[in-house]
C-alpha cells in the first residue's frame, strides 16, 4: 500500500495494530501468570473479548481506509488478508465462542459491506458469498466449540469422579480400621468383667459358709453392674450408628434439668472436694429431655472424674434465638492436638491402663452422636493444666408451649398386680427368669417358646394377656414381630406389645424399630424393664 495510501495513515494504523497485539499479548501473560479463580474467569473474558474486538475493528477498518485507492492486485491482496484473518479465529472461538463472531464478524461484514459499495451484480454476489461463508464458519466453530466443550466437562467429571472415588476408599479403610478398633477395645473390656465373674462363680460353688457366700455377692454385683454399664454404651453406640434412635422434641425449662443433676451429681463431687454449681437464668428450650439428659450426664460424669480440685459449672447463656448450654471444669485440660480423638471410642488420654474405674471410653463417643442426632452444635474449649468447658447450642423454647404441654402431661398407674403378661422366648433359662421376676411384681405370668405353644396355652387357660413380651428372634427363623401381630389378630389390636433382643445388627434393629413396638435390648435391667411395661399398660407409652 506504500505507494497509494498516505504514509501518516498507514504508518498511525500500524502502530494501533502493534499496540493493540501487545496489550493481548500482556493480557495473555498476566492470566497465565496468576492463579486465576474460577469465579474471577468471566472478567478475564471479558477483557479478553474488549482487546479481540478492538483489533477486530482495526482490521475492518482497513477495508474502508486502503481499500479505495489501491491498484487490482493490492485489492486481491487485502481481500485475502481479510478472508484469512476472518476464519483465523475459528480455534479462538473453539474454546470460547465470543472470541470468534467478535474478532471474525466486523472483519468479514466490513468486507461484504465494501464490496457492495462497488456496486454491479458481480461484486454484490461476491459480498453474499462473503456473509454465506461467514455464517457455515460461525456454525462450524459452534459445533467445534460443543465437541470441545463436552469433553472438557467428561475430563472434568471424570477426574472428579476419581477423586470422590479416593475419597470413598479411604473414608472405607478408615471405617474399617475404626471398626476393627472398636472390636478388639470392646472385646478386651467385655472379658474383663466375664473373667472376674467366672473366678466369683466358681468360689461361690465352693464356698462352705454362708458367711464367705455373703462377701462374694457384692463382688459379683459390682462384676455384673460393669458388665452391664459396658453393654449399655455399646447398644447405644449401636442403636446411634443404626438411625433407631428417634428424639422426642418438647418445650421444656433446662434450668430445672441442670438442678436436677447437679442434686445427683454433688455427693460425687463433694467426695473429691468439688465444688459443683448451677449458674443460669431461666431458659426454655427445644430438645428432647431424655437424650439432652443423656449427654448432660456424660459431661457431668466425665468432667467430675479428670477434675481434682476446684470445681464444676453447669451453665445457660442466651445468644440471640438459641441458648448456650455449658459445661466447665476446672480440670487437667485437653491438648489442642487431641480435641477430635476424646469423641472416639474407647479412646482416653489418661487411662492408659484400661482401669474399668476411669470409665471404658464410650462416655464422648455418645455425646457426639447424641448431639448431631438432637442438631445440637457441640464445641470443645480447654487449657491443658486449667480445665475444659464443652458447649451445646440448643434453640430456644416458648414459655407459653412449655405451660401447655407441662399441663397434659399423662398420669401414670404404678401398680402391676393382676396383670397378665404373655413372654415368648425360646431360652428357657430367660423364661424361668423372667417369670420369677414378674411374678415378684403382682403379674400373672404365661410363658411359651413359641407362638403355637403361646395360641395353645393362652387358649386352655382362657386367658386373654393384657401385654405382649417377645424375644425378636425365636426358633425356625421366626420373628417376634411375626408373633406380637398374629396374638394382636387373635386377641385386640389394643394390647401393647415389647420386643427385647440381642442383635446390634443395624438391619436388625431398624426392622425392629419399624414394627412400631417397643423395643428393648439385652440385657435389660430390671427397674428399666418395669418403668416401660407400666407406662405400657397405662395406655401412654
Amino acid at each position: 500500500m506504500w505507494s497509494r495510501i498516505d504514509h501518516g495513515l498507514l504508518i498511525g494504523w500500524a502502530l494501533l495494530m502493534v499496540a493493540g497485539i501487545v496489550a493481548n499479548y500482556l493480557l495473555v501473560a498476566s492470566y497465565l501468570a496468576r492463579d486465576v479463580p474460577y469465579s474471577d474467569a468471566p472478567n478475564w473474558g471479558r477483557r479478553a473479548g474488549y482487546v479481540t474486538f478492538c483489533l477486530g475493528m482495526l482490521w475492518a477498518s482497513a477495508m474502508f481506509a486502503f481499500y479505495g485507492d489501491g491498484s487490482v492486485p493490492q485489492k486481491i491482496f487485502l481481500i485475502t488478508i481479510m478472508i484469512s484473518l476472518g476464519t483465523s479465529r475459528l480455534l479462538g472461538g473453539v474454546y470460547w465462542f465470543p472470541l470468534y463472531y467478535l474478532y471474525a464478524f466486523p472483519i468479514m461484514g466490513a468486507l461484504a459491506i465494501r464490496l457492495a459499495m462497488e456496486g454491479g451484480l458481480p461484486y454484490i454476489a461476491l459480498a453474499g458469498l462473503m456473509l454465506v461463508g461467514l455464517s457455515f464458519i460461525a456454525m462450524i466453530a459452534r459445533r467445534l466449540h460443543d465437541v470441545v466443550h463436552s469433553e472438557m466437562c467428561l475430563r472434568h467429571e471424570s477426574a472428579e469422579l476419581s477423586r470422590a472415588l479416593a475419597l470413598k476408599t479411604e473414608e472405607a479403610e478408615k471405617a474399617t480400621l475404626a471398626k476393627s478398633r472398636f472390636l478388639a477395645a470392646a472385646s478386651h473390656d467385655l472379658r474383663q468383667p466375664l473373667h472376674a465373674l467366672s473366678l466369683f462363680v466358681d468360689v461361690l460353688r465352693e464356698s462352705k459358709s454362708d458367711a464367705e457366700r455373703a462377701a462374694i455377692f457384692p463382688r459379683l454385683e459390682l462384676s455384673l453392674e460393669a458388665l452391664q454399664k459396658l453393654f449399655d454404651a455399646l447398644l447405644d453406640v449401636s442403636r446411634l450408628d443404626a438411625g433407631v434412635v428417634t428424639p422426642r422434641i418438647a418445650h421444656f425449662d433446662v434450668v430445672r434439668l441442670l438442678e436436677s443433676l447437679a442434686d445427683e451429681f454433688r455427693p460425687a463431687a463433694n467426695k473429691k472436694g468439688l465444688n459443683l454449681r448451677v449458674h443460669a437464668g431461666p431458659s426454655v428450650v427445644v430438645s428432647d429431655p431424655l437424650l439432652l439428659e443423656r449427654v448432660l450426664c456424660n459431661l457431668i460424669t466425665n468432667a467430675i472424674r479428670y477434675t481434682s480440685s476446684g470445681g464444676i459449672l453447669l451453665s445457660t447463656r442466651s445468644r440471640g434465638d438459641r441458648v448456650l448450654l455449658q459445661v466447665w471444669d476446672t480440670g487437667m485440660g485437653i491438648p489442642r492436638e487431641s480435641h477430635e480423638e476424646v469423641f472416639v471410642e474407647f479412646h482416653q488420654l489418661h487411662n492408659a491402663h484400661r482401669d474399668r474405674s476411669e470409665g471404658v471410653g464410650l462416655g464422648l463417643a455418645l455425646v457426639k452422636r447424641l448431639c448431631l442426632l438432637l442438631n445440637h452444635p457441640l464445641t470443645l474449649a480447654s487449657r491443658p493444666g486449667r480445665g475444659s468447658v464443652f458447649s451445646l447450642s440448643l434453640p430456644g423454647g416458648s414459655a407459653s408451649l412449655l405451660a401447655r404441654e407441662e399441663a397434659t402431661e399423662p398420669a401414670y398407674s404404678w401398680d402391676l398386680s393382676g396383670r397378665r403378661i404373655l413372654v415368648i422366648d425360646d431360652e428357657r433359662a430367660i423364661l424361668e427368669a423372667m417369670h420369677i421376676r414378674l411374678s415378684k411384681w403382682g403379674c400373672e405370668v404365661v410363658t411359651a417358646e413359641s407362638l403355637d405353644e403361646a395360641v395353645s396355652t393362652l387358649h386352655r387357660c382362657r386367658l386373654k394377656p393384657d401385654l405382649l413380651l417377645s424375644d425378636l428372634r425365636l426358633r425356625d427363623g421366626k420373628s417376634g414381630i411375626e408373633a406380637i401381630d398374629s396374638l394382636r389378630r387373635l386377641y385386640g389390636r389394643s394390647i401393647p406389645g415389647i420386643l427385647i433382643t440381642g442383635d446390634i445388627a443395624s438391619e436388625q434393629i431398624r426392622a425392629a424399630k419399624e414394627s412400631g413396638y417397643e423395643v428393648l435390648q439385652k440385657p435389660v435391667h430390671p427397674a428399666h424393664l418395669r418403668t416401660v411395661i407400666q407406662h405400657h399398660l397405662s395406655g401412654s407409652a
